[in-house]
């Protein structure tokens, strides 16, 4: 019986050893936009993006044209894309993500908010089909621009420390998101 509880212990310590090396699939958003392209992140064929998304927009090759363009310090061109797209795929809560990160580093702390609760509106009318994880980081998103719109920051830039005590504020707040 011993030797059975040793044996699931250590199964359970490789299993949370592997997860940590291994790390979750999902990398992390900036705050605030790079300077510079980080030598650790892998180059993106930004020709194939493109034409990807002008010759067939959809939410993914939007998605990841905006998200390019914003990971790489140029948030006016990825709303450029995004404003560019149908208006259908803009009610998308990943396209709205990617819009409210470009506004926000471009210093329109509001305009990204209202991006983030449009797309939020369009999902309560059933006008786009949206899964709860997509609704739960939308609301998250909007708590945190919410703060940071209370705070009064308009461009990131100029107060990175107000940024991250809104950030602080809006993880305090855990709302519970309905399953569908």
């Amino acid at each position: 019986m011993r030797s059975g509880l040793l044996f699931m212990n250590g199964i359970l310590l490789a299993g949370i050893a592997f997860a940590l090396g291994i790390g979750p699939g999902t990398h992390e958003k900036r705050l605030l936009a790079a300077d510079t392209i980080q030598a650790s992140e892998t180059p993106v064929d930004m020709a194939a993006l493109e034409s990807a998304a002008a010759l067939s927009p959809t939410v993914d090759s939007v998605v990841a044209l905006a998200s390019a363009y914003v990971d790489r310090g140029q948030p006016g061109l990825a709303s450029a894309v995004i404003d560019k797209a149908p208006r259908a795929l803009q009610l998308d809560p990943r396209v709205a993500d990617v819009a409210a990160r470009a506004l926000f580093h471009r210093g329109q702390a509001r305009k990204a908010l209202a991006a983030v609760e449009g797309a939020l509106d369009a999902c309560d009318t059933d006008a786009v089909a949206c899964s709860s994880w997509q609704v739960a980081k939308a609301r998250r998103q909007a708590a945190f621009l919410h703060e940071v719109v209370a705070a009064g920051v308009e461009d990131p830039r100029t107060d990175p420390a107000a940024v991250r005590a809104a950030y602080e504020r809006s993880t305090q707040k855990v709302g519970l998101v309905a399953m569908r």
